[in-house]
């Protein structure tokens, strides 16, 4: 005889009988969860990692190469960061190797300053960005299978289909490997989600959210925060269904701001005072989906560079096949039943991909009058988050769809036939996936690998014999030309070759002599008179002096120094560090304590 469909009740009152919790009970049947908690992460961790390598071993077999299109700017950011350290002895704070100098470590989009990058610190750049790329492909695929098993309620094979879906989804892949290497947040999706729905009555869970999204906030993920804050705000309205639940996930949500808050306060406080001084340059856009690049994204293998629209197709590439679209729509029926906030949630997500469809597009609305989306660009970039969803309907129908035919068919051995095959139709379309996106991550793991060019003697910008674009860092050289989209000014004054890094402006002062590293110079200067010295770096709002006053001009660092022999010290430093170092140390403080303190409970 058939099994009923397991709802929430069912699901409840078989966990009270078993003892079982209820996310592991699935249509009737009862797996149990490997104990301890943290042993049952571990080995899923592990699978992950195992996969990552498979999917990914590209980056291995072509070591130390960079990743393909804008990968050599990202491997550039991190060569700046480790020649900071390694070679000054400082932060890495500004990067004078781009467009004659700009911010580095309040930089929206820069990863450097990520718990990760710091810790690879000793490892080459070609490893520390290998690393990054794996670790956050593994907790893509852990997050998904915490979701999956904890949230949807689905069987451990569920679970592991719908965690490949989206790990190794053809969407992810693309970005990473085609060089958005920030992109990588979006993989922690799944973990942001999870702990969402949990916090509103697990302070952990809470806390956990507010280190993730800190962690975002310093490796770089802006659009990552924007799209995924959204769809958090979007899912929160499905719980909102009575003022005491309001109140638990207000609760909630102020636990998690006051972490994210504090402990990335040294990295928000300096990117907040970027963003308020310095606005990016962005056409206008008018980018929309119609229904014949919507069903390209997710069925064409391959399609054109280059087709009529905004963007290349990377913007728009999703590949899943017809099998798990088939699989995506009949799990999104199953959950009408008692996961509708998918519904919803999966929808919206669908809305913005689309793009500027229409004048009440919601894309249109928050593109036009909702910051950050103002300073963004790339709708498409929203399905990033929906394969998340369709990875989740498709673990549901792994596991509904056999009792569905059971119930036609008859009888347990029908069930056991069902469940076999529809669980094989399922894993041949995730290793379908899977293989296409190691394609894809094999045509555009393309970018130069570093040489060792003998370091110039002292730093400068250009000369003869200037390395390649990654090796720059390394060659102790910067250059004027721009990559960088975040660029506070544009310097015309500076000058190239191994000359003097500071002048005076005036016959009234003289310099005699001067030492430049990545984020400072030591002038030794005798001025007779009031007189301005010109810094060959660009200006930037965090430049501070020991004496006179740091202003700009031109785009160019200028400080003004009184009459005397002075020797003047010159540092950037970004606007908001100091304190956003103390309120980091505060903020980890207080994770941890809040994370191990359990209340007393009363008795009577």
């Amino acid at each position: 005889m058939a099994r009923p469909y397991a709802g929430p009740r069912v699901r409840a009152r078989l966990s009270a009988q078993t003892g079982v919790p209820c996310s592991a009970v699935v249509n009737g049947s009862r797996e149990r969860p490997l104990k301890p908690a943290w042993l049952r992460v571990l080995g899923v961790a592990g699978l992950g990692l195992l996969l990552a390598l498979w999917v990914w071993g590209v980056i291995i077999a072509r070591y130390p190469a960079s990743g393909g299109g804008d990968g050599p700017f990202f491997f550039r950011l991190v060569e700046a960061a480790k020649i900071s350290v390694s070679r000054w002895r400082e932060l890495p704070l500004w990067n004078p190797y781009e467009c004659g100098g700009v911010p580095l470590w309040d930089n929206p989009q820069s990863i450097i300053s990520a718990p990760l990058v710091l810790l690879l610190q000793p490892f080459d750049t070609a490893t520390t960005i290998g690393v990054w790329v794996m670790l956050h492909v593994t907790a893509g695929f852990v997050g998904t299978w915490l979701f999956s098993r904890g949230e949807l309620g689905v069987s451990r094979l569920a679970a592991f289909v719908a965690s490949c879906l989206f790990a190794f989804s053809v969407s992810h892949s693309n970005h990473l490997s085609g060089g958005h290497t920030a992109f990588a947040a979006f993989e922690l999706t799944p973990l942001a989600l999870f702990f969402w729905r949990r916090a509103e009555t697990d302070r952990r869970m809470a806390i956990g959210l507010g280190l993730l999204v800190a962690n975002m906030l310093y490796g770089g993920g802006v659009y990552a925060l924007a799209n995924v804050g959204l769809m958090l705000a979007i899912e929160t309205v499905t719980r909102l269904r009575s003022p005491a639940r309001a109140l638990r996930i207000v609760r909630a949500g102020a636990i998690v701001g006051v972490v994210a808050v504090t402990v990335g306060a040294a990295r928000l406080l300096p990117v907040i005072d970027q963003l308020r001084h310095h606005k990016r340059r962005l056409g206008s856009e008018v980018d929309f989906i119609d229904w014949q690049l919507l069903k390209d994204m997710f069925l064409a293998r391959s399609h054109a560079l280059h087709f009529g629209h905004e963007y290349v197709w990377g913007e728009y590439i999703s590949y899943t096949g017809p099998i798990v679209l088939v699989l995506a729509a009949l799990g999104l029926f199953f959950s009408l039943r008692d996961k509708k906030w998918t519904l919803v949630v999966g929808a919206a997500l669908l809305l913005l991909m689309l793009g500027h469809f229409a004048s009440w597009a919601p894309w249109t609305f928050f593109k036009t009058h909702v910051p950050p989306f103002i300073s963004m660009r790339g709708p498409a970039r929203f399905r990033l988050l929906l394969i998340l969803f369709i990875a989740g309907w498709v673990a549901i129908a792994v596991d509904h769809l056999p009792r569905m035919l059971e119930r036609f068919a008859g009888g347990v051995p029908a069930f056991r036939t069902a469940r076999v095959v529809v669980a094989g139709i399922a894993l041949f379309a995730a290793g379908d996936v899977a293989g296409h996106a190691v394609d894809v991550i094999t045509s555009q793991w393309n970018g130069p690998p570093p040489s060792k060019p003998t370091p110039s003697t002292r730093l400068h910008l250009g000369g003869q014999g200037l390395a390649q674009f990654i090796d720059q860092p390394r060659q102790n050289r910067g250059r004027l030309e721009c990559w960088e989209e975040w660029v506070p000014h544009s310097a015309t004054a500076l000058w190239t070759g191994d000359l003097p890094q500071a002048k005076a402006m005036t016959p009234a002062a003289t310099v005699y002599s001067v030492h430049r590293t990545q984020n400072s110079f030591l002038v030794d200067v005798e001025a007779q008179a009031e007189a301005p010295l010109l810094f060959n770096t660009s200006w930037a709002r965090g430049w501070r002096t020991s004496i006179g006053a740091a202003r700009e001009q031109g785009g160019q660092l200028v400080v003004d120094l009184p009459p005397g022999h002075h020797r003047v010290r010159v540092w950037y430093w970004p606007v908001g560090l100091t304190l956003g170092f103390v309120l980091t140390g505060l903020g980890l403080v207080g994770s941890v304590f809040g994370l191990v303190y359990r209340p007393r409970s009363r008795t009577a």
